[in-house]
């Protein structure tokens, strides 16, 4: 059109003068690359990704390295949860014969104790919980109050589980971050590896898993719904408390000192009774008469009775950190134990080299 027009205006004599013959020049260049811009680019096609292939001699050595990664850190964890649990025992131990032992030896609690033996007794009826297991429930709920809840302020035998379980991955993660630097593998390929490897398994209804790859990359192990179902597991094991001082251990240890305990305390405690029963002043004489043979019996009876419970907790001490410690089911690394288990029978199997383009989110594992 510029063209046709400057043509038009030579035609006709018009004067163009150079600088007229410049602009018109422009203009045409200008209007020839708008033009050009009017029209959409040819689309450029992007080649597939390329297929990769690792050698299953490769995958062979990976899964050794895996193997041996995870028993090295399963070890560190559970030396980790020993040395903590150790300190949990010193303190047990420490407060126990501090606290427990000087209460429960005092004449005032053997009184109250027998008072309370004596008028179980009295009450007690046929199928009805017996006086023995009343007062085994309350030397429990004693020891845990006066002993076990005050040292868990120090050492809580979850904590030490949530904290062997981290140590476990971190140090997990660790060696299998080396893993491409050592062997000729994408690190894509390596990560949907480690997405068909098993960490939790859970049977359930319904089954609850998550992957290797699923565990290293949480950042919360409680946002995965298998580690919740896992834990609660655990829960049940323990009687739903998690890993915490079995109550079996305080059964026979209470069983034991009931064995001398009970009879004299029903003796005392049904003079006791007996005074309460027969009030007045012949109430008063039955009650002064059983509090001064008490007093002389217990004065007598402290020493040897101290030393009896010492053996006994000591002993149930002793029970309670084997549960807490070697219990590979409901103990302070029963996570660590499940999660160790799952990975290392998974790679000791042959496994099956991927062969597969790798697209996971570039935002993974490495």
């Amino acid at each position: 059109m510029c063209r046709r027009l400057f043509s038009q205006m030579v035609e006709s004599g018009t004067t163009v003068s150079g600088w007229q013959r410049i602009a018109y020049g422009l203009l045409i260049v200008f209007v020839t690359v708008l033009a050009g811009c009017s029209h959409a680019p040819a689309p450029v096609e992007t080649p597939p990704e390329p297929l990769v292939h690792v050698q299953p001699g490769t995958w062979r050595a990976i899964d050794e390295q895996i193997f041996d990664a995870s028993v090295c850190a399963r070890h560190e964890s559970e030396a980790y949860a020993r040395v903590a649990m150790d300190d949990w025992r010193l303190r047990v131990r420490q407060r126990t014969e501090d606290v427990f032992i000087p209460w429960y030896s005092s004449y005032w609690t053997q009184q109250w104790m027998a008072t309370r033996v004596g008028w179980y007794k009295l009450q007690y009826t046929e199928g009805e919980v017996t006086p023995e297991e009343r007062l085994v429930s309350y030397l429990q709920q004693q020891f845990h109050e006066q002993v076990l809840e005050p040292v868990s302020g120090f050492v809580d035998p979850r904590v030490v589980m949530e904290e062997a379980t981290a140590g476990y991955l971190r140090d997990l993660k660790d060696r299998i971050e080396q893993l491409p630097f050592e062997y000729p593998i994408p690190v894509a390929a390596l990560n949907q590896y480690l997405e068909s490897i098993p960490a939790i398994v859970v049977l359930a209804v319904p089954l609850q898993d998550a992957s290797l790859y699923e565990v290293l990359q949480a950042t919360d192990l409680a946002a995965l719904p298998a580690y919740e179902t896992l834990l609660t597991q655990i829960d049940t094991i323990n009687g739903g408390a998690g890993p915490a001082a079995s109550a079996d251990g305080l059964d026979r240890v209470a069983g034991r000192a009931l064995a001398r305990l009970v009879e004299p305390m029903a003796l005392r405690g049904s003079a006791t009774a007996a005074a309460a029963l027969a009030g007045g002043f012949w109430g008063v004489l039955i009650s002064a008469g059983a509090t001064a043979w008490s007093v002389s019996e217990h004065e007598h009876d402290k020493f040897m009775m101290e030393a009896q419970l010492r053996g006994n907790l000591d002993t149930m001490l002793d029970l309670m950190w084997q549960d807490l410690v070697m219990d590979t089911r409901g103990g302070v690394t029963a996570v660590v134990q499940h999660m160790s288990t799952q990975i290392e029978q998974a790679v000791f199997q042959p496994p099956q080299a991927p062969l597969t383009p790798y697209s996971l989110d570039p935002a993974g594992l490495f």
